[in-house]
């Protein structure tokens, strides 16, 4: 594809502020924020501009669960590894508390159990098999009946409904950087950003839209890949009896959605027989997770529906779906509901982040396979990394530790 020679929209206006930054980055979900941080924590000044007055999105609506283990070989997984030490690194700067919780994927099968053998055999992911009584002393839940389990313990918890927050506050108790919200975007073109309440000026922009890529003007929209949206249908519940659910808790469900397991021989004929004996659940795409907030309660979920558009509608056909299988996870007759939403993602084939130049000192970067808790803080030093050796960024000091990968413009980033 051709660079467009021009401005992106209509000729930029004065706004009310001006601001002169070395990176410029749209959006505040956590892919946006990852990038920010990263290029502060290298000495860069930093702008950030969110169009909604807090974090609202997918960041936001998530389990907050750091699914290390399950990550495909190569860049998705190198960017988890770095993505953990991150967290665990601002987390401790933010105020931020981030579980070193692990998961529990339990096996009803032995066609499960297989496929969760090939995982734990890869000592990068910190997974091991468990037996079934194994799986009661590390959850309130009931084992019988178990052909065993996973115990992911390098996998990591934070509050999705706190941590963009927090993240965001460390980035705004930084000199170097200028966080606005209620901010939107209409022009970007080389070297300038305009927005209702700025007007920045920066070598490199890095815009990060999440969901709403196709409200960016056409020369911004993904060109490499086609790009649509997944939904999900998720919950809140009142915690049974107060229990205490430490890892995040999956089934057999999760070794047909990710890759690490769906790479493996045996996966297709693990889908073939949930296909046979439970077809509503693949139908409806059930992927059950569970997740404990602060609180106590705990976030369940979740279903996928996937188009260009999704419906704004729920379905409670689907929700008694996912909350059958919960309440046959942990034991219990029922669940009191507290909440229901409904989360959207980015969603293309291929490999999870999507790295575009569309215009010289532009990127285009999204996580489209709703791993961005996972993955995001692991992605942006590999593109900042590609944004030092290819614009006039200054190269600032690197974070210490930090990797230096360069990332190839206009293209996936990955293997």
């Amino acid at each position: 594809m051709e660079r467009p020679s021009q401005t992106v929209r209509t000729p930029l206006r004065e706004s009310r502020r001006a601001i002169d930054a070395d990176v410029c980055v749209v959006g505040a979900g956590i892919v946006g924020l990852a990038h920010a941080l990263e290029a502060s924590d290298r000495g860069l000044r930093v702008a950030v501009l969110e169009r909604s007055a807090r974090a609202l999105g997918a960041s936001v609506r998530n389990f907050g669960h750091g699914f290390l283990a399950a990550m495909g070989d190569g860049e998705p997984l190198a960017c988890a590894l770095v993505a953990r030490q991150r967290w665990l690194e601002l987390g401790a700067r933010a105020g931020l508390e981030v579980l070193r919780c692990g998961s529990v994927v339990v096996a009803r099968e032995d066609d499960e159990l297989e496929l969760m053998a090939a995982v734990a055999g890869d000592p990068r992911r910190g997974a091991r098999l468990i037996t079934a009584r194994a799986v009661g002393e590390l959850a309130p839940i009931p084992h019988r009946g178990l052909a065993g389990a996973l115990h992911a313990a390098h996998d990591f918890r934070v509050d999705p409904r706190q941590a963009v927050v927090r993240l965001a506050s460390l980035l705004e108790r930084d000199p170097r950087a200028t966080v606005l919200w209620e901010a939107p975007v209409h022009a970007v073109e080389p070297g300038r950003v305009e927005s209702s309440r700025a007007s920045v000026r920066a070598p490199v922009v890095i815009v990060c839209p999440g969901p709403d890529f196709d409200t960016l003007p056409t020369e911004l929209q993904p060109q490499s890949r086609a790009v649509s949206r997944c939904k999900l249908q998720m919950l809140r519940a009142a915690c049974p009896q107060g229990r205490i659910y430490r890892p995040a808790l999956l089934t057999g469900l999760s070794l047909l959605r990710y890759p690490a397991f769906a790479s493996q021989p045996g996966c297709e004929r693990l889908r073939t027989r949930i296909s046979r004996e439970r077809p509503e659940l693949i139908a409806a795409g059930v992927h059950l997770i569970i997740t404990q907030l602060p609180g106590g309660d705990l976030i369940i979920g979740d279903t996928h529906e996937y188009g260009a558009d999704v419906s704004p509608f729920g379905d409670e056909r689907l929700d008694q779906l996912v909350l059958a299988e919960a309440t046959q996870l942990l034991g219990v007759p029922d669940l009191e509901i507290r909440e229901r939403w409904h989360g959207v993602y980015p969603v293309a084939s291929g490999n999870p982040f999507l790295v575009e130049e569309p215009l010289p000192g532009v990127r285009i970067v999204q996580v489209v396979s709703g791993v961005g808790m996972t993955t995001a803080l692991g992605l942006a030093p590999r593109v900042l990394d590609g944004l030092t050796d290819s614009s006039p960024l200054p190269g600032g000091p690197p974070r210490p530790g930090g990797p230096r990968r360069p990332v190839a413009a206009r293209s996936d980033c990955g293997s």
